[in-house]
């Protein structure tokens, strides 16, 4: 069951019918919640951020990094995902799940991972096109001309994404272990084992080349302070 921009009612409604804690309801709707996992009596509680880097058309360079929160009730018999907004597209979940259709014989599980999955993509994708953005950046850098105002606001635009985009990163290392403790403890299916170990892997590339990408900028930031 997919919720996005539900109104108190409809999660009222919802806690009562599923028996949700409300703490964990009010966590799904509130605004600056970080990326988490939380472990209720009888379902867990589920925040992260899939992220996006718009393309660079903006003349002015303001952040084009997009963060879009999805929360996700994890029950012994399904998912419900909150969506504070569309931005973030569960068709693109769905297609997952359509992708590998055989993984979803091994129960929630396997929903779980298609979601987490997506997200996990979207960091790294996000950390990549950064990346190329950075790259572009170095010959200006690098030229013995004083720095233009637009390299300097390119290169301030870059330090404020990676800033929002390490936030929502760093956690999910967190996030994901929490997940693989609670399929320890309730003797989950193995079979999916090797996916959650592959997602785990993902979730460190990419924490890693965030941190990478810090470092480069703060010696980007430093060329371009010395040639002021």
């Amino acid at each position: 069951v997919d919720i996005c921009d539900p109104d108190s009612h409809v999660l009222t409604e919802l806690a009562a019918e599923l028996t949700l804690d409300p703490l964990a309801v009010e966590d799904a709707v509130s605004h600056g919640e970080r990326a988490k996992a939380t472990r209720y009596s009888t379902y867990t509680f589920l925040t992260a951020y899939a992220a996006n880097v718009q393309p660079d058309d903006d003349p002015a360079h303001r952040s084009e990094l997009t963060l879009s929160r999805v929360s996700a009730f994890i029950l012994g018999r399904g998912i419900v995902p909150v969506r504070h907004s569309d931005s973030f597209d569960m068709e693109a979940v769905v297609k997952r799940w359509d992708d590998n259709a055989d993984l979803l014989q091994y129960g929630v599980g396997a929903l779980v991972h298609g979601l987490l999955d997506v997200i996990v993509d979207s960091h790294f994708e996000a950390v990549q096109a950064l990346d190329e953005k950075m790259e572009s950046l170095e010959d200006g850098l690098f030229d013995e001309q004083p720095a233009s105002n637009q390299v300097q606001r390119q290169t301030y635009s870059i330090r404020k994404d990676l800033v929002a985009l390490r936030r929502v990163v760093l956690p999910m290392r967190e996030v994901v272990h929490a997940l693989l403790r609670h399929r320890n403890d309730s003797k989950a299916p193995t079979e999916l084992d090797p996916w959650y170990d592959d997602l785990y892997d993902h979730v460190l590339r990419s924490e890693v080349h965030t941190s990478q990408l810090r470092s480069r900028h703060y010696d980007q930031c430093q060329l371009l302070l010395d040639k002021q």
